[in-house]
């Protein structure tokens, strides 16, 4: 295709035009983490401004309370809508979201303690060991939904 004809079209040529797919990539695989992530950062703030500093216990009570909406949200559309059949892997998906509260748990678990480092060493520390323990955990949550999915189906077949 001729670059005036791409123009036309819309497509723009070269790696500008990779660079364009990327950039709409990364904002359709992005864009609903990102808007939860403003909206619970938003509302940890709004709890604060409200409540005053938060303790360290009141942050992981936050954190895990966090987590565990979404353990919940997930068993309750499972039971809701269990005529709704899912395929192997979209039982993988749903389970492993559910499963996440451990990944949080052991996370926020990990911040805690990291976080009670004395001086500066607790900031590097705290993000370091806090993606650190939320990933290897986030694997054991895949290995869990992968065999839990093979041995219960979610909804029924139509």
């Amino acid at each position: 295709m001729s670059e005036e004809r791409a123009a036309e079209q819309g497509h723009v040529p070269g790696m500008l035009g990779i660079y364009g797919r990327g950039v709409r990539t990364a904002l359709r695989d992005n864009a609903t983490a990102y808007g939860f992530s403003i909206s619970i950062t938003a509302a940890y703030g709004l709890a604060t401004g409200a409540r005053g500093t938060a303790t360290a216990e009141e942050t992981v009570g936050f954190a895990l309370g966090s987590a565990l909406a979404f353990l919940l949200v997930g068993l309750v559309f499972l039971v809701v809508f269990r005529r709704a059949g899912l395929a192997e892997g979209e039982q993988e998906t749903t389970l492993g979201g559910i499963i996440d509260v451990l990944s949080v748990a052991v996370a926020v678990t990990a911040a805690y303690g990291l976080s009670r480092v004395p001086g500066f060493a607790a900031w590097p520390l705290t993000g370091l060991g806090t993606v650190t323990a939320y990933l290897l955990a986030g694997g054991l949550d895949v290995v869990l939904a992968r065999l839990t999915a093979r041995h219960i189906t979610l909804g029924e077949r139509d």
